[in-house]
Parts: structure tokens; sequence; C-alpha cells
């Protein structure tokens, strides 16, 4: 097996609380039409705790952006 070791063009960068707050925001309004906060409140308390990812339309997507906020 090869593998390619050329140069990619990445960039990373560390973004603010706040920075991360309205990403998240912006996510949860997108994926699942509800604000960051709500999500996350909604999350709390357990709402998906037995729900498939499959079965909620963007669940899955905000989920992975919870290391934002969390």
């Amino acid at each position: 097996m090869t593998r390619d070791t050329a140069p990619c063009d990445v960039e990373i960068v560390e973004l603010s609380d706040a920075e991360a707050s309205a990403a998240f925001d912006q996510l949860a309004q997108r994926e699942m039409g509800i604000s960051g906060d709500e999500f996350l409140g909604r999350w709390d308390s357990g709402e998906w705790t037995d729900a498939d990812f499959d079965d909620v339309p963007g669940l899955v997507e905000v989920w992975m952006g919870l290391p934002l906020v969390r």
C-alpha cells in the first residue's frame, strides 16, 4: 500500500467561547430548527436518551457539535 505524503491545505483555527457558541447555535438552527440553548436544555433533560439518532432529523449532526460548547 502506498501512502500519499503530499502536504494538504488545512488550516486549524481556534474559536473563542463566543464564536463556538454562535457556531453551535447556527448548527442547531440549520439542522433542527431550534436554538443551541434549546437543544442543550432538551438534551440535558434526557429528551433524546432512548431515541434512535436516525429517527430524529438533525440530531446526530447537532450531537456531533456538542464539543463546541461542552
